[in-house]
Order: C-alpha cells, then sequence, then structure tokens
C-alpha cells in the first residue's frame, strides 16, 4: 500500500509505505548491552532473582528486569508506555530475549515481591553494584527524603508533609547518595505520613552495610529530618564527622536571638556560632548559624525569624573544625543530592510506577535506583567525564536510528550515524567493545 503526502513547507511529494526490516529508534541501547556483557549483569540478575517461577511459559524473570530497564533508560513513566516497545525488535535481540514482556506481565512480576524478597534480592544486588563502582576510600554521604504524590487509592499512599499539593495522598522516600560520585547507596520507599527521622539509623546502618570493602563514610550530610540526638549519637559513636540542617525548634530559635558575634563576609551575609544542647541530648553541640539578606528575584535559601522579613536563617549542627562559613560552602554542596531526585523523578520516572501493592511499589522504586546507577558506571566506561543527566545521554548516545540485519551468516546493526555523530558513537563503542573500524562485529557502515 502506498500514501501520497508532501513536505510541510516545499509542497514535494513524498509516498509512505511500510516496512518488515527490525528497525529501531534506540540503536545506542546496544552499547548499554555491551556494558552490560562486561559486567556481567544478566548473569547477576539470573543468580539473585529467585522468585519461584514455575510455570514453563512464564516469562524468566531476568528478561522482565532487563526489559523494564530499558523501558525506563527509553523514556517510560508507567508500565503502560513500556508495551509500546514490544513491537521493537531490535531491542529484543539486544536483550538476548523471545519476547517483551507486556505492562500486564511486568505488574504480576512486581507483585510477586514482598517484605522477605526485598532483602533476599535487593541487598545482594546493591552490593554488588556498590563493589562494582566505589573504589575503596573514604566518602561523603548525603542523606534526604522526598515526596511522591499519589493519586488513586494504594497501600502507603496516605496525608502525611507535602510542600507542593497540600491533601494529596503520597509516599515519603529516604535516599543516601555519594557526594564524590552521586551513586545511590541505598533507598527505601516509606508511608506518606512518616517522618523524616523514622526510621533513619535503621536506614543509615544498611546503607553502611552494604558497603564494599576499603570504603568508608568518613562525613554525613544531611537535612533538618535527620537532626535527632540518637542520629546524631550513631555518628558520633562510629567516629563519623556530620554537617546536618538543625530544625528551628524553640530552643534553637532561642539560641539564634541570644547575642552571637555575627560576622560579616559580605554586605549580604554574616555567619556565627554557638553550641546548643536540646532537653533529650545528652551532650551539647556545635552549631553553625548563617544570616542572608533576603534579596528581591534571588532564590536564598533559609527561614524568616523574629518577624523580620529583610534576613533568611540557616542552621547547621556540624562537629567539623572548619570555620562557620567553610561549615556553611561544605553543607550546600549537598545540593548536588537534591538534583539527583530531580533527575530520578523527571529522566528515570522514579515516583511514576505505582501499583496497589506496598512492596510491588517498592520494588520497581529499588529498580530504578539501580538503573540509575547502572548508567552511572555506564557514562564511566564510554568517557563521558562530568555527569550528564539521562535526558542528556538519551538525546546523546541512546538514541539513533538502526536497522538490524545481515552481513552474510553474521548479524549485524547499522547506526544512523554521520559526520561527529559518527565520531561520538565510533569512540563510544571503541571504549565499549574495544574494536577498530577493521575489526568491527557489532556496527556496520554499509
Amino acid at each position: 500500500m502506498h500514501i501520497q503526502t508532501t513536505t510541510l513547507q516545499t509542497g514535494k511529494p513524498i509516498a509512505l509505505t511500510f516496512t518488515d526490516k527490525p528497525i529501531t529508534a534506540w540503536g545506542g541501547m546496544s552499547m548499554v548491552a555491551g556494558y552490560g556483557v562486561r559486567i556481567h549483569l544478566a548473569e547477576t540478575l539470573k543468580q539473585h532473582l529467585s522468585l519461584g517461577l514455575t510455570s514453563p511459559n512464564a516469562t524468566p524473570a531476568a528478561d522482565v528486569v532487563l526489559s523494564f530497564i530499558v523501558g525506563v533508560l527509553t523514556g517510560s513513566r508507567r508500565f503502560a508506555h513500556i508495551e509500546a516497545l514490544r513491537h521493537d525488535k531490535v531491542l529484543q535481540q539486544l536483550l538476548g530475549i523471545k519476547r517483551f514482556p507486556s505492562d500486564a506481565t511486568m505488574t504480576r512480576f512486581f507483585r510477586r515481591f514482598h517484605h522477605r524478597e526485598m532483602y533476599e534480592i535487593f541487598e545482594p544486588l546493591r552490593a554488588w553494584q556498590m563493589k562494582l563502582l566505589m573504589p575503596p576510600g573514604s566518602y561523603t554521604l548525603d542523606l534526604d527524603s522526598s515526596v511522591f504524590e499519589r493519586y488513586g487509592k494504594q497501600e502507603g499512599a496516605v496525608l502525611g508533609y507535602n510542600p507542593k499539593k497540600h491533601r494529596r495522598p503520597s509516599h515519603h522516600p529516604l535516599l543516601a547518595t555519594l557526594g564524590e560520585n552521586q551513586l545511590v547507596v541505598h533507598a527505601w520507599l516509606r508511608s506518606g505520613n512518616t517522618a523524616s527521622i523514622t526510621g533513619a539509623v535503621e536506614f543509615f546502618t544498611e546503607a553502611l552495610a552494604g558497603l564494599p570493602p576499603g570504603v568508608e563514610v568518613g562525613i554525613v550530610r544531611g537535612d533538618c529530618g535527620f537532626g535527632s540526638g540518637e542520629f546524631l549519637d550513631q555518628l558520633e559513636a562510629g567516629g563519623r564527622r556530620y554537617a546536618i540542617c538543625a530544625r528551628f525548634t524553640r530552643g534553637v530559635i532561642r539560641a539564634i536571638a541570644a547575642e552571637m558575634g555575627w560576622r560579616e563576609l559580605d554586605a549580604d551575609t554574616a555567619v556565627a556560632e554557638t553550641t546548643f544542647q536540646a532537653r533529650s541530648w545528652s551532650r551539647s553541640r556545635r552549631l553553625v548559624v548563617i544570616r542572608q539578606r533576603n534579596r528581591k528575584n534571588d532564590f536564598i535559601r533559609g527561614r524568616e525569624l523574629f518577624d523580620d522579613p529583610a534576613y533568611r536563617y540557616q542552621a547547621i549542627f556540624t562537629d567539623l573544625a572548619q570555620s562557620p562559613e567553610e561549615v556553611w560552602r561544605f553543607y550546600r554542596k549537598r545540593a548536588v543530592l537534591e538534583n539527583n531526585i530531580r533527575e530520578l523523578k523527571w529522566d528515570y520516572g522514579i515516583d511514576g510506577f505505582c501499583m496497589k501493592k506496598f512492596y510491588a511499589t517498592e520494588a520497581a522504586f529499588r529498580l530504578v535506583c539501580f538503573a540509575y546507577n547502572l548508567m552511572q558506571g555506564f557514562q564511566r566506561a564510554v568517557g563521558i567525564k562530568a555527569k550528564r543527566t539521562l535526558g542528556v545521554v538519551r538525546n546523546m548516545v541512546l538514541a539513533c536510528g538502526a536497522e538490524l540485519g545481515r552481513d552474510g551468516h553474521r548479524m549485524v546493526l547499522r547506526l544512523s550515524a554521520a559526520g561527529k555523530r559518527r565520531e561520538l558513537f565510533t569512540e563510544c563503542c571503541r571504549r565499549i567493545f574495544h574494536w577498530d573500524d577493521s575489526g568491527c562485529v557489532a556496527v556496520g557502515s554499509g
């Protein structure tokens, strides 16, 4: 069947027809598949994904997980979005699977997860990934929580703290990342009415347990939800330094209102420090306070105090020996974690894969974090030095038209890339597959 159309501006006639050739818009996924072979991704998934599938017609668990990861990397935010990839025969060949699972197959797979499976499957996978991506050394651990708005009725989606959409049910996850390489070390999904500090000690203990030998957490940064005496006691008992944002309780406000001896850094910023001990604490701790002039059309973090809209205040509990301004500048680097959470939401759809069962939703949540770390390792492997968001990597590398064909008895994937884009792909492929143009068996230019 031939369909006649014309170009939009010039009116040049173009005939539309169909082809049965296997063509994909995601030819760059061949490099992700090659990276997966290098790190033995499929073998690791098969080793740890023991969900007791007994039906001979059941899609293997590793195939479902790989398909889900590919769906996330290609921009899916819902299980229904992944359904479109079922017709992509090239991706099916790259993954080495017999058939691409439907959205119903994926949701049934995730519903198999309960509390026991979360630990028996994801903890070994997390330990394997951390060992693969974290060289020995001392790291800074950043802690934060977020809010995922939910629609409909799901387990754990209840009313709680929601700064943007009040009275909207939500989940309240915890995340821990490394300040040096921005890997997600650990993640929990929690009910929407859970306070930030709830379970923080256990979460931190689990995060440390998954670190490989030779890796140490030297400094911990966190938002005000982690400023409890119990959590600070745990950090001090383990000999770890910290910079934790202080919650503006009445006692903290009274300490700031006292004569503190402000020191001007510039015309708009001043710093001071004191010691503070809450009633439930066993000891006093250093409190660094920052005061910034509230300028118009300028984003200033902090809170207004003392009915004075001219200034905003921040306070940080710390045992670091640096000057107050150095502590403040060091703590501000924790903002990278907030950017990572935004990337997880916007590019990876971490807040989009929601099911009625809580542990099913948490399994998808944890698997998205696994895919995020996978892409950080992939970027290093292809030589991308400065971290790029998935949206940039998707446009740079993953999105590339390609045709799957044959050259004699061997299968060939022909990428549609010319000029500088071909040079980029050639360099990425050289790093992944360790070949040159004369010995290429994965990609052809014919």
